[in-house]
């Protein structure tokens, strides 16, 4: 079968990534960890155009989506004028000259293939629903003339694939174990410790992209070494930590918050082709239960696959979470149904041989290994490039969802 397209790869980074403007990723890409397995020098080598842009390691959902529209078209991040007042923090962001401003248009940059892994799961749905729906309510309680193109909706056409790995499509069962109180405590935390550094070098290697909340400025107007106070900017994290469902990265993830909040509004599209690639690096316990395996799972995945296959609270019973042993199976940080295509959308398992049709979320074999072999860890060189060739050819091969 011949290639159909070409079309540009845009991959979004997890909960505490980075990407291409951090300037550690040129030590230690995200998505290959060491310069001999970046990822993206590799498609580029194969004469695929890619891009990993910094999206923020806490930023939300929303806010991430919202940076990448600007990141590829070009001009100021606009988080919404309506969001803005109702979440507690400013409206607009950072300027972007855009790395593909003619997307859309006939050509190479017709259409790209958007790839998220971890909380890039939720960010990647949350980019497309506001690409096709933009926002009713940015529309209703905002001026015409001062909307965001993005906000506007009827921008669909734009994805050609959407793909998640390991992607918190359904919640994670640890955030929930965690409750409201690990997770604040995780986020609060890395913000102080955000405010201590916000003014320094460090920022440039690994931005928190706070700005909108106040936290740090903009990392070109960094000068010299200035250590702050931990709670030099303590109303402005507290304005964060506020949210307890939205806007949110620790709530984002909750089984509870996804089914309820989050996954109602971000429905698959028609003509948009959805692959859901999951992990397991668990074994049998003996006691029909799961365990995390140390053959296949680093250290910290290995630890936290014990919280995320073992420990289920009760409340979330209504969601299957007891009567699914699938829930019992995690790449260390979530779990094998956290990890498929939303439970409230068409879904169907597969295999690379299958007919694939868009607007239906495609469960992939699950891959032996922890949530972090999507960065490159314990793959080797040519391990980790056939993962990603083998679902870029794939898609290289698809035609265009909204002509099937």
């Amino acid at each position: 079968m011949e290639y159909k397209n070409n079309y540009p790869v845009v991959i979004c980074h997890g909960l505490m990534g980075w990407g291409e403007q951090d300037l550690i990723d040129e030590r230690f890409p995200h998505f290959g960890l060491t310069a001999e397995k970046d990822l993206c020098k590799h498609l580029r080598e194969q004469g695929i155009e890619v891009h990993r842009p910094s999206l923020g390691p806490v930023n939300s959902g929303w806010d991430r989506a919202c940076v990448l529209w600007a990141y590829l078209f070009g001009g100021r991040v606009d988080y919404g004028k309506v969001h803005a007042e109702k979440y507690g923090h400013a409206r607009f962001g950072r300027e972007y000259p855009g790395v593909m401003k003619d997307l859309g248009q006939d050509g190479p940059h017709k259409k790209f293939n958007l790839f998220g892994h971890s909380f890039g799961g939720p960010t990647v749905k949350e980019i497309c629903a506001l690409f096709v729906y933009g926002s009713e309510e940015e529309r209703a309680g905002t001026d015409p003339d001062d909307l965001s193109p993005l906000f506007a909706g009827g921008h669909g056409g734009l994805v050609h694939t959407v793909t998640t790995l390991s992607g918190v499509n359904n919640g994670t069962t640890l955030a929930d174990f965690l409750g409201a109180p690990g997770m604040t405590f995780m986020t609060y935390y890395m913000l102080i410790l955000n405010s201590v550094f916000a003014t320094t070098p460090v920022m440039k290697y690994y931005n928190f992209m706070t700005q909108q909340w106040g936290v740090m400025p903009e990392v070109e107007e960094i000068d010299g070494w200035k250590l702050q106070g931990p709670l030099s900017h303590h109303d402005s994290i507290k304005a964060y930590k506020k949210n307890k469902r939205l806007d949110s990265v620790a709530y984002e993830m909750t089984v509870d918050v996804v089914q309820n909040d989050v996954n109602p509004r971000q429905l698959p599209l028609p003509d948009i082709y959805y692959f859901a690639q999951r992990a397991d690096g668990t074994v049998d316990d003996g006691k029909g239960g799961r365990k995390p395996s140390h053959d296949a799972m680093c250290l910290l995945c290995w630890c936290a696959g014990w919280m995320t296959a073992k420990l289920h609270p009760k409340k979330l019973a209504k969601y299957g979470v007891f009567e699914d042993p699938a829930w019992k199976k995690c790449d260390g940080f979530v779990n094998i149904p956290g990890q498929s295509g939303p439970f409230n959308a068409p879904s169907e398992e597969a295999d690379y041989d299958a007919d694939f049709k868009p607007g239906i979320w495609y469960n992939m074999p699950l891959e032996r290994g922890d949530h972090v072999i999507w960065n490159g860890w314990r793959r080797t060189k040519n391990e980790y490039f056939a993962m990603y060739d083998r679902m870029i050819d794939l898609y290289r091969r698809l035609p265009d969802g909204d002509t099937v």
